[in-house]
């Protein structure tokens, strides 16, 4: 199991409901096998008109209303189109199947005006009825994404260019979802009444094939071995100077760096650790393109476990972690302190900041007077050397107050496993990733601090005013009273010192000098936007 999977269990639901969202971490590097395969053009292309690209495992399926993961988004992204989607590198949004959109005062109901100019990959027209259709598959399927319906009431089409959406109650992350990588695409009516199977809205057949809009197709999908894109000649947006793109599976991230190096890979976008992206930035025969994520890595503290449950002891390390000496060390120019409660891109610069003051000696203090100084810090397994550096840093730190610190490796599987763990098999504290399906406040903080979310409340955080602030905020219609509300949030989570935010971290994208326009999103880390890369 990866980072990824499951993700329809990571999101606690608006009204109460328990649900759950994997955050979306910064890679699920866990290998489905250790089979090496050698990247070569799909047949009938040549190496220029190919991008040669890998994912380190499988992804879920290529269907948009059942996948839910982080690896795999390339494919996606690429064959279907969000109604709106993120500017590059920002939260702002802007149309994409819709040219532009209204909602009314009351937040209740959203008015896309659509584009005129588009088809589905089958050739049929793409319209209003269909989004229709589009937004009744996904909630009939009834799969990781649907969450974001959840307060949907209706959806109407007036007429072909006119799509409504009634939400039954105010939701103010409802256009981020419509935003976010996951969020609905708009899926061919036709081909899923043609391709149905026993009622199944065309499940099976979209294992292997796409129905979108997209600026790719898929032609072929050989799951443990590779997958195949077509570009689209009838796009309606940007098109590539790749007419295709080969996706191989290759598990091993060396593997993948070798053949970067030996040319049988033309982009690698995650996995590799800080001395070989520097190797690669100093050489000529490469690109390094730096962009920032909306992703932290984090210390989560056991309020459950003795010595964790003082509130005061958790506030006392908070304040003694140099952070300067752990983040530069482990990231160097791909990671910074962070100086905010919420990811890049959450909330504006300056609103919900973290001052960090060091202070060691409250925290001496309290050790001393421990009977049981010892400490169980565990870190995730798929943060892999990386990961397994800043813990290492962190034990040297509680070290030197006096604190007993062993760190150990968990698998993700286990880590996702951690609201169900018994006490005594739980540890201290974990080092992990924040984040949130879209850019916004509410899809990092009911996912990790709700009373009852799981699995990501990974010490069944609770506390009736925490999801009281979330659901006052979450149910606003005035976007500065929602944001009003978040600050409330991050400074009530910071009060009870459940965490410790550590560092800002960056996607180092790595290309074969000559590709450019690389197109990054915050939402969707290590992600790029295929059909924007140009060869020179």
């Amino acid at each position: 199991m990866t980072e990824d999977l499951d993700r329809r269990r990571f999101l606690q639901r608006f009204g109460g409901l328990a649900g759950g969202l994997v955050v979306v971490g910064p890679t699920g590097l866990l290998a489905a096998c250790s089979r090496t395969n050698t990247t070569t053009a799909a047949p009938g292309a040549t190496p220029s008109d190919t991008l040669r690209f890998a994912f380190l495992a499988d992804m879920q399926v290529p269907d948009p209303d059942i996948f839910y993961e982080g690896e795999g988004l390339v494919v996606t992204l690429s064959c279907y189109d969000n109604l709106v989607k993120y500017k590059p590198d920002s939260s702002e949004i802007e149309g994409m199947l819709a040219e532009s959109w209204e909602v009314s005062p009351d937040g209740l109901t959203y008015t896309f005006n659509l584009r005129d100019d588009v088809t589905f990959h089958d050739g049929t027209p793409f319209d209003a009825a269909a989004m229709v259709a589009s937004f009744d598959r996904r909630t009939k399927v009834n799969q990781g994404p649907a969450y974001m319906f959840e307060n949907v009431a209706s959806t109407s089409a007036p007429d072909a260019r006119t799509f409504v959406v009634t939400l039954s109650t105010t939701v103010e992350p409802f256009l981020d979802f419509m935003a976010c990588p996951w969020g609905p695409k708009a899926v061919s009516p036709a081909l899923i009444e043609a391709n149905d199977v026993g009622g199944d809205f065309a499940q099976e057949w979209l294992t292997t094939h796409d129905a979108g809009t997209g600026p790719y197709t898929i032609t072929e999908f050989v799951r443990g071995s590779h997958y195949t894109l077509q570009a689209n000649p009838d796009y309606w947006g940007t098109t590539s100077s790749f007419e295709q793109v080969r996706i191989e599976i290759v598990p091993d991230v060396t593997t993948q760096r070798l053949q970067l190096e030996n040319g049988d890979l033309d982009v690698v976008t995650k996995g590799l650790p800080v001395a070989d992206i520097e190797s690669f930035a100093a050489n000529p025969a490469f690109t390094v393109t730096v962009r920032p994520t909306a992703l932290k890595v984090a210390l989560y503290f056991n309020p459950n476990k003795a010595p964790f449950d003082d509130v005061e002891l958790r506030r006392a390390v908070r304040a003694a972690l140099d952070r300067q000496a752990l983040v530069g060390p482990t990231y160097k120019d791909y990671g910074s302190v962070s100086t905010h409660f919420y990811p890049v891109g959450f909330l504006p610069d300056g609103v919900a900041p973290e001052e960090h003051v060091q202070d060691i000696e409250m925290l001496k203090s309290l050790v001393a007077g421990l009977d049981d100084k010892t400490v169980d810090l565990a870190y995730d397994e798929q943060g892999g050397a990386t990961d397994r550096r800043l813990t290492e840093l962190i034990q040297a730190q509680l070290q030197a107050v006096g604190l007993e610190a062993t760190v150990r490796g968990i698998p993700t599987s286990q880590a996702f496993a951690m609201s169900e763990t018994p006490e005594d098999q739980r540890p201290h504290l974990m080092l992990n990733v924040a984040g949130g399906d879209a850019l916004n406040p509410d899809a990092q903080t009911r996912i990790f601090f709700y009373t009852g979310a799981a699995p990501l409340n990974w010490f069944n955080y609770a506390d009736a005013e925490i999801d009281a602030a979330m659901d006052a905020a979450a149910s606003q219609s005035d976007s500065a009273l929602a944001q009003e509300g978040y600050v409330e949030v991050a400074n009530l989570i910071m009060d009870q010192a459940w965490m410790a935010n550590i560092a800002d971290i960056k996607d180092p994208i790595i290309t074969r000098s000559g590709i450019t326009n690389v197109v990054h999103d915050l939402s969707a880390a290590r992600f790029i936007r295929l059909n924007e890369l140009k060869r020179s």
